[in-house]
């Protein structure tokens, strides 16, 4: 039997856009400044989510050892 030599189409470097999933040139993240702005909205939210997230745990932590030093022992 003969061997068939295939040819392999070769993809050209690219990645993907984070946001919208479009091939995009490997140098660039975010394809458009649409996707840009939907980017910084999810960063900024991100950024809200962790500051509340730290300052709830802060709170949390004052909490426990108000209660832990500041609480009556009993029979006292």
């Amino acid at each position: 039997m003969s061997e068939k030599k295939e040819k392999k189409a070769r993809i050209v470097d690219h990645r993907h856009c984070r946001i919208c999933g479009r091939a995009i040139p490997p140098d660039k993240e975010i394809c458009s400044e649409k996707c840009m702005q939907v980017q910084a909205r999810i960063e900024a939210r991100q950024r809200r989510m962790r500051n509340i997230m730290l300052i709830m745990y802060a709170v949390i932590f004052v909490i426990f050892f108000m209660l832990l030093f500041l609480g009556g022992r009993p029979g006292q």
